[in-house]
């Protein structure tokens, strides 16, 4: 039976007892009210907040930290009420926080690494019902056997029988009060986990009752992966402009581990290499990252992309990672040398999401501009080479703000979720699209149940 919920609160990391109390109150001031505008990619007045050296540097106006002397340091100076300029911008810090500043500084500005890694404080939020009117449908995703689909729209959850025809609803429940932002299969089938704001939730496949929940996270739980024994779920968390945390929760014991910041800003998209070794995720700070599965370190990062990475798929056969960003490109990378394979896409859209067939023989985009495209035959560039490296087949373009994907395992068919609550399906016989029947489902849901129970719930604040 599954237990009662966690949050991820602890797992980010409680005061150790050598930690020094002042320094971490001073730093999580810097991390959670500072850094998003002073650091790497993002350094206004050239001033970095993210080590002790790039402080001690300074930036356009000078040092901003003398060691010891808070009053003499502009970087206490800027938080004042009279502070000129004052920092942050828009708000006033509060006096404990000032005071945890001048603390820190006047007792020699000790640096603690691990504090910058732990998601930041936020407050309770309660969460109210969305207004009526389409509900987007951002993620959906296949079981392991390719006979289920189950789909996020707005904050429901349908569970889609892709061996009938037109793939009808089989069952469907209210799964989270604000949209459903990333879904996924436990690989046995029998569970589907869905995110949202602050909360993570696990579902019965088979009935749709609610059955475990983790709740406390810092912001969007947006990103679901599964390690290839289905013993460890990944998490991607996120604050947007703040930064992007990865997590791992021990599947077996229902408990949320290690927590860290992979991404300095939000996490869009994660991915299990087809060995199970590693784990890609791909963030709103232009950068796509590699994690050893086993020891959570980072192996490699892909730069390439000049604007968000929306999402990454791996290539089932041959390894290689896809990326999708919002420069209106799709790349094709060479896992081990971190080498740009191919370039895709034609420069005039967006692709919002990706799918790659279990077969590995279609690569499947959609866009913001209502744009299917099949990639097959994907090959590599060479040398300064700009000919096509792939054969393309744009499907139907549709009239509608594609956000989300799915796609047969042998590339029979794919389905896209738009922005209005549609669904769209492709099939590979003619090329046609027809829209997906939306009727009720066949077992109705009980809005009595947990499912219900828990959708309705207020997002809490993280537990520490």
């Amino acid at each position: 039976a599954w237990g009662g919920g966690a949050s991820p609160g602890g797992a980010s990391g409680e005061v150790a007892e050598q930690e020094d109390p002042v320094a971490v109150a001073a730093l999580e001031v810097l991390r959670d009210e500072c850094v998003s505008c002073h650091r790497p990619g993002k350094s206004k007045g050239r001033l970095k907040l993210t080590s002790l050296e790039e402080i001690r540097a300074g930036g356009e106006s000078g040092p901003v930290l003398v060691g010891g002397d808070a009053q003499k340091s502009l970087l206490h100076q800027v938080l004042a009420k009279e502070g000129d300029p004052h920092m942050p911008p828009k708000k006033q810090l509060s006096a404990a926080q000032r005071e945890a500043v001048r603390g820190w500084i006047d007792g020699g500005a000790k640096w603690i690494a691990q504090v910058r890694e732990r998601p930041p404080r936020v407050e309770p939020v309660e969460l109210r019902a969305m207004a009526g009117g389409p509900q987007p449908v951002l993620a959906m995703a296949q079981d392991r056997e390719g006979a289920r689909l189950v789909v996020a729209r707005g904050g429901m959850l349908e569970i889609r029988d892709l061996k009938a025809e037109g793939f009808p609803v089989r069952r469907a429940w209210t799964a989270h009060v604000d949209s459903v932002k990333a879904v996924g299969w436990s690989p046995d089938g029998a569970w589907v986990v869905s995110g949202g704001f602050r909360a993570l939730r696990v579902w019965n496949a088979a009935d749709g009752t609610l059955a475990w929940e983790s709740m406390g996270w810092a912001g969007e739980v947006g990103a679901l992966c599964f390690s290839e024994d289905g013993g460890t779920l990944w998490v991607g968390d996120s604050l947007a402009t703040r930064g992007g945390y990865l997590a791992v929760v021990d599947w077996a014991e229902r408990k949320v581990g290690r927590v860290w910041k992979a991404h300095e800003d939000s996490i869009l998209g994660l991915a299990l290499a087809p060995d199970g070794k590693s784990v890609v995720s791909a963030g709103a700070d232009k950068r796509v990252r590699r994690w050893d599965a086993v020891s959570r370190a980072g192996v490699a990062t892909y730069e390439g992309h000049t604007n968000q990475v929306l999402g990454v798929v791996y290539d089932p056969l041959k390894g290689r990672i896809a990326t999708t960003g919002a420069d209106r490109e799709i790349k094709v990378w060479d896992v081990s040398t971190r080498e740009q394979d191919a370039v895709l896409g034609d420069k005039r859209q967006v692709y919002s999401a990706l799918g790659w067939s279990a077969d590995g023989k279609a690569l499947v985009g959609v866009s913001d501009r209502g744009q299917g495209t099949i990639f097959s035959e994907i090959g590599k560039h060479e040398g300064a080479q700009s000919s096509a490296v792939a054969k393309v087949q744009n499907l139907p373009r549709l009239d509608a703000l594609l956000q989300s994907v799915a796609v047969a395992h042998d590339a029979g068919w794919v389905v896209a979720g738009a922005s209005d609550g549609r669904l769209f399906l492709w099939r590979s016989r003619d090329g046609k699209w027809a829209p997906l029947g939306d009727g009720a489902p066949q077992t109705q849901p009980d809005t009595s149940s947990g499912a219900g129970a828990a959708a309705g719930a207020a997002a809490p604040g993280p537990g520490r």
